[in-house]
């Protein structure tokens, strides 16, 4: 048995009953979570507080490590005396064998430096396929990218969510060991989701640069025909292109929005949806994908997001190279093309993404590389050729 601690600040906004918005990181996170659990593993969150909000049922088997207060202290200065020595405090005594960061950022060096203070294994899940590349800078300073960087080469080990991240880190940091391992995917009630009733295009997300909301705006004004629902929230920090597609997206007759959605909300409002739109500019490899290809809702997705080509290798929907790509397949779909399509969906996440599975897995891959957790006899190890690769 290993101890695993999860460090994310949003994490607990998943945990609570009354859940807040958060982003795929931290869902994916929690399906790790839960595939771990299952698998007999400890399993430690270090988190912002929840104050006396109730968890949920599911995260009573979960020890919650208080995250720092984020206001405390005097602005700048408060990591160096406050934030760094309470982070170094708070794992200590958690003890955990492995640190797992499911957002990697500037603070990952000085996480990978307090795990090899204390001999705990560093673990950076990609979270975006721009943090191993020249994207990066766009919205983060030279200083930024280096001390991410940094931090990566502390880590003990990178999972990654597709091959261009496998071939990024394998250039950048040669020798690191690396795996290629596909997103958990976990709901609670694993009862069947009525999809007798589609009705309307789905698109789902946090209202920011990264997910392009001028695209959505653009196909719902050439698709007049379909109704578009969109199901988001504002970010923290919203950008003026999306603060302004988001005010004439509004005004579109075809277009109504159901704000933001609860976990338990997510797979019915996919589920009666024909499709899901992913107009993002770049993706790691989208929770939401799971979440539509599980009830069989195929997927329409620009070509830079299209995980190792999966949607197009297996017909799980459309890839299209701008709007006028997409309405030209769209009006050429027939109802066996579609069905197959969603048979398609169904079958691939069934094979591929179960989070028990991916949790023996990588407790598979870790036990070969650190020799510190028990091989169970049932566990297959995911193929070199296939799915991962390591040093």
């Amino acid at each position: 048995m290993a101890r695993f601690l999860f460090y994310d600040d949003k994490l607990i906004n998943l945990m609570m009953q009354e859940e807040k918005p958060c982003g795929g990181s931290a869902v994916q996170s929690f399906a790790w979570m839960m595939g771990l659990l299952e698998e007999g593993q400890e399993v430690y969150v270090m988190t912002n507080s929840p104050g006396k909000k109730l968890l949920k049922e599911e995260c009573s088997r979960i020890r919650l490590v208080p995250m720092f207060e984020p206001n405390k202290g005097v602005r700048w200065l408060r990591w160096l005396y406050y934030r760094l020595p309470h982070t170094y405090r708070s794992i200590k005594a958690a003890k955990p064998d492995y640190l797992y960061v499911g957002i990697p950022a500037w603070t990952s060096f000085f996480l990978g430096i307090i795990c090899r203070m204390l001999k705990i294994k560093l673990i950076h899940r990609i979270s975006s396929d721009i943090q191993l590349d020249n994207r990066f800078r766009k919205d983060n300073s030279f200083m930024h990218q280096f001390l991410l960087n940094m931090g990566f080469r502390l880590s003990h080990h990178i999972l990654c969510q597709n091959n261009y991240q496998l071939m990024m880190v394998g250039k950048k940091f040669p020798g690191k060991s690396t795996i290629k391992i596909f997103n958990p995917f976990y709901v609670k009630n694993e009862e069947p989701v009525d999809t007798s009733s589609r009705r309307y295009i789905a698109w789902v997300g946090i209202y920011r640069y990264p997910k392009n909301l001028k695209m959505l705006f653009e196909i719902a004004s050439i698709l007049r025909n379909e109704r578009f629902v969109v199901a988001g929230k504002e970010g923290a920090k919203m950008d003026s292109e999306t603060s302004y597609y988001l005010e004439k997206l509004k005004h579109l007759p075809n277009v109504s929005f159901c704000g933001y959605l609860q976990r338990e909300q997510v797979m019915p409002f996919i589920a009666n949806a024909k499709f899901l739109l992913n107009t993002s500019r770049y993706e790691g490899f989208s929770n939401t994908f799971l979440e539509a290809l599980s009830v069989g809702t195929p997927i329409l997705s620009g070509v830079n997001v299209n995980p190792d080509s999966i949607i197009s290798r297996y017909n799980l929907g459309l890839i299209y190279n701008d709007v006028f790509d997409l309405c030209k397949q769209y009006a050429s779909i027939t109802p066996e093309l579609y069905q197959l399509m969603s048979d398609n969906a169904r079958s691939y996440v069934a094979n591929n993404h179960g989070y028990r599975l991916l949790a023996r897995n990588l407790l598979r891959y870790l036990s070969e590389m650190d020799r510190i957790i028990p091989i169970r006899s049932n566990t297959r190890l995911i193929t070199l050729t296939d799915q991962a690769t390591h040093a």
